[in-house]
Formats: C-alpha cells, structure tokens, sequence
C-alpha cells in the first residue's frame, strides 16, 4: 500500500504538478513576506493570520468576480429558483469552501486522495468520469464517491493537456472507452462530465457515434457556451466561447438535435462560471435545473448526487430498486 501512494505521489497528472508548483511558490513568496513583515517589527501570530487572510482572500476575490460576471449574464430565473442577497451570500462562500477544497486537496493530490479504479467486469454497465478545463479526476471525487456508495464501477482518468484544444482530448477520451469496455465485457458505457468534459465526449459522440454508449450524463456542462470564456487562457477556453467555430461545427453535427444517446443534463441556475446558465440545457435531454450552487460546489451537492444515481440506474448501471 506504501509503495503504490509513493508511486501516485511521484506520478501526478500534468494539473497536479502545476499546482502543486503554484502552491509551492505561494509558500515561498510568503515565507519571505513573513520574514520581511517580522523584522518590521510584526509578531509571528500576527504575520502568520496576515498571510492565510491573503492567500484566502485572493481565492474569495476570484470567487467574487466570476460570480458577478455570471450574474450579470445570467438566465432568467423561476421565483422559486431565487435566493436574494443573503442566499447569494451563501452560494459564494460555499463555492469559495469549494474552491478552497479543490485547489489545496483534490486538484493537486488527486493521485493520493482519489481511489484506484475498481476491478473490471462487473454486472452492470460501467462508469467513466470525463472532467473538464483546468481540472483532473481529483475535482470529481464527491461524485465518484456517491456513485461508489450507490453501487455502480466507476473508473476516472486524466486528460494529458491543460491549454490545446479539445480535439486531441477526443482521442483520449476514445482510448480511454475503448480501454474500459475490453477490460469490462460490456458493450456500453454511462459516461459523467463536468464542465468542458461534456464538450469533449459531445464531440466524441460527434466523431465516433453514440452506439457504445448507455447514457451521457453532464453537469454544469456550457453546452453552448460561457461568456466567462472570454476571460480563459487556451484554445480550449476560445471554443467555449459563445459562437465559437468549434460550437458551431458540434451542434451541425448533431443536426440541432443534441447528443445521438439518452442524455441528462444537470447545471445549478447559480452557476459562476458557466452563463448563461441555460446554456448548459439540450435538446432532447433530460435537464434538471437546481439552485443554490456555484461550479465547483455542485460536485458536493445531495440533489446532484441524486439526479445522477437515477439516471444511472436507468442506464443499467446500478440494480433496479
């Protein structure tokens, strides 16, 4: 057990290591602001509150402003999909909570705090997770989680490539089912997104048909895309934007008619960074709006663990009740 975390711990994803580098130069940048700070004649508990309220802050900045953004391009909302100020409060400090969890834990350890994939083979249609931009398998583990405890085989994999564009991520994501399907004896598989990872498998689908596949579920995908995506780095962040070459070329091949397979599409009408939030719904899907949740967060979230143990056992992923 020691010798295969040594090994994760020495083999992360590409995202891994670059944040790992990230928080590494933030200790580095703070140890010498404390040092500075102390000789200036601060005491050690004060320097030290200084530097945590920073490095906190700056992530509650980011949360912040995407969230504003998204608000104002926001989707018009039902009444009861509204939570005024206080519960826009709410929905910003959780998904700061959120941002905080996935920047100093799942994203950088994810090869530590993810568990392996499962054995192969089972009696039911298995699982594959398809994250999405600046992202790896750790950010799914809430989800990973509440299918485990459900029942279903769930199996994970990083994308190599943080900025290119999302063709060549369509040709992992091919290896990838290609791989899972000779390993389980299934023909089929459920496949769960988050984010851009529903870019990709669309586009997959688009390229390799839909017939090995049980059921696309996607969640706070920006399906036609986020005016956030202005603001991203990449040629990935460009074909999210609304309007984009790549969207466009995708929904002509669906002939305007979404996804070739059954399809839930599951998004929070408080999302931060993907807006219009309506963007993230399908024609001829199943799409399940919630509330209360930022982009992040809603991984973590009971609804969205709900919506997508349902749809899997309707894709034969899990038993019938």
């Amino acid at each position: 057990m020691a010798g295969e975390i040594l090994t994760s711990i020495l083999r992360p994803s590409m995202l891994s290591t670059l944040v790992r580098a990230q928080l590494a130069a933030e200790l580095l940048i703070a140890i010498a602001l404390g040092a500075w700070l102390h000789r200036c004649g601060w005491n050690l508990a004060a320097v030290g509150a200084f530097l945590v309220a920073v490095s906190l802050g700056v992530r509650l900045l980011i949360v912040v402003t995407s969230s504003l953004v998204a608000h104002a391009n926001r989707s018009p909302r039902e009444p009861g999909q509204q939570v005024g100020f206080t519960g826009g409060v709410r929905v910003v400090l959780d998904e700061w909570r959120a941002m905080l969890v996935d920047n100093f834990a799942w994203l950088p350890f994810e090869s530590v705090l993810v568990r392996a994939d499962p054995p192969s083979g089972g009696p039911h249609v298995p699982v594959l997770t398809v994250h999405g931009y600046l992202s790896n398998r750790g950010l799914m583990r809430p989800v990973v989680d509440a299918m485990d405890r459900a029942g279903a085989e769930v199996h994970t994999f990083n994308f190599r490539g943080l900025f290119g564009s999302i063709e060549p991520l369509v040709d992992q994501l091919e290896a990838e089912v290609q791989r899972l399907l000779a390993a389980s004896g299934h023909p089929q598989v459920v496949l769960v997104c988050h984010s851009m990872g529903g870019l990709v498998t669309r586009a997959w689908l688009a390229r390799h048909g839909a017939q090995r596949v049980a059921r696309l579920v996607t969640i706070a995908s920006p399906h036609h895309g986020t005016a956030i995506a202005k603001l991203g780095l990449g040629a990935n962040a460009r074909q999210m934007r609304q309007g984009s070459d790549f969207l466009r070329v995708l929904e002509a091949a669906e002939g305007g008619r979404g996804p070739a397979c059954p399809t839930t599409s599951i998004y929070s009408v408080h999302d931060n960074l993907v807006a219009p939030q309506e963007t993230s719904r399908l024609p001829q899907a199943t799409n399940i709006a919630l509330h209360g949740w930022g982009h992040v967060g809603i991984v973590a979230a009971p609804p969205l663990h709900a919506a997508v143990v349902a749809a899997l056992r309707e894709a034969g992923a899990l038993p019938k009740p």
